[in-house]
């Protein structure tokens, strides 16, 4: 089959691999994905790339859902990275070994400061064809994420949002119902009978029965005082579903109280969920450079004591004098925490510029 002026093909050890993962019955990670400003023509025989720009973990990979034999993979490059040119793409595996090389249309990725910033998804289809043949296919153009790509998960969005609500209409008609069927229990009619306002001689000696329910115009205002109808519709609001509230972005409860709580966070420095309930965790930092020339480290994100997320540093030729020097990309990663769950950050560079994480969890009032 003709190649296309653009294309992906696999190194020799990405077939080793793949034929033996077949034999086995085990498969392969293919974990990450590096960017190249040199133009190549892709060959089996590479084992790495060269003048390398980017690199970091494969966004996301899934099984076409209209071709079971394709295999998609996106590697994804954020707005705030750029200032270089990308030609070419390698996928890797966990064991760091270069299993896929393919060539890519001339683009230029910018970043801010240089007046225009912009992301990019580079989509790499895997299609399996036998126990020996493995093509990689990859899409003319470097794209964008697709407006079909945005608008599923807008449905699936709303489709969370209309089940919560219904899960909170269902709780609230329970509690309802269940304070109406005590409103109609016999005892009531003796409780009540100690609030009854009496006129001119009336009494209310011996244990009375009421054909119809006593009303109140006053609205109550402290626990021990009766509940009226409207009482109850005013403030059933006030109801907290935290998933349903943080889901339609609200930034406050009813009441004005902060739906969110944020701390700093220290190097290295156990925190623990002390909420009592499950809620979701965002740590984020700004982009920092490394202090050392050329040096690198990483910041590591750490639930109960497991590693969750690494980010890497990048190296970044020809800022300050020159010689260049490595950074730290921005950080925003949300995680779901348990309670008494733990989270840590941990900084691998001694000689780092100091910088300030930030941890920002619901505040469950």
């Amino acid at each position: 089959m003709a190649k296309s002026e653009y294309y992906t093909i696999l190194t020799k050890i990405g077939i080793a691999k793949f034929i033996a993962a077949r034999a086995s019955g085990n498969g392969i990670n293919l974990k990450s994905f590096k960017l190249s400003s040199k133009v190549i023509l892709p060959s089996e025989e590479m084992q790495s790339l060269e003048e390398i720009v980017y690199e970091a973990n494969i966004s996301s990979k899934s099984v076409d859902e209209s071709n079971p034999n394709y295999v998609n993979l996106m590697c994804h490059v954020p707005s705030d990275v750029g200032g270089f040119e990308v030609n070419a793409v390698g996928i890797y595996d966990e064991a760091g070994d270069l299993l896929a090389i393919g060539n890519l249309p001339r683009t230029y990725k910018p970043i801010l400061k240089e007046g225009s910033a912009k992301e990019l998804m580079i989509k790499i289809v895997m299609e399996l064809s036998n126990a020996e043949e493995v093509i990689l296919k990859l899409d003319p153009s470097v794209i964008m994420a697709s407006r079909d790509y945005v608008d599923a998960i807008k449905v699936e969005l709303n489709l969370k949002i209309d089940a919560l609500t219904q899960k909170y209409d269902a709780e609230f008609k329970k509690v309802w119902n269940e304070f109406s069927k005590y409103l109609l229990e016999s005892k009531f009619n003796t409780e009540i009978a100690k609030y009854v306002t009496l006129t001119t001689d009336q009494n209310i000696d011996g244990i009375k029965n009421f054909t119809k329910l006593p009303t109140s115009n006053l609205q109550a205002s402290k626990d021990n005082e009766l509940v009226n109808l409207a009482t109850l519709k005013k403030n059933k609001l006030d109801l907290k579903n935290l998933e349903l509230l943080s889901l339609i972005g609200f930034n406050v409860y009813i009441n004005g109280t902060s739906l969110f709580k944020t701390h700093s966070m220290s190097n290295n420095v156990i925190y623990t969920n002390t909420t009592g309930f499950k809620t979701p965790l965002r740590i984020t930092t700004s982009q920092f450079y490394l202090s050392g020339r050329g040096g690198d480290g990483s910041l590591n994100i750490y639930i109960n004591n497991s590693l969750v997320k690494k980010i890497s540093s990048i190296y970044e030729s020809g800022v300050g004098d020159g010689k260049g020097s490595s950074y730290i990309p921005s950080t925003d990663y949300i995680h779901i925490l348990n309670p008494n769950d733990t989270y840590k950050i941990v900084l691998n560079d001694l000689y780092a510029n100091k910088i300030t994480p930030t941890a920002q969890f619901l505040n469950i009032i």
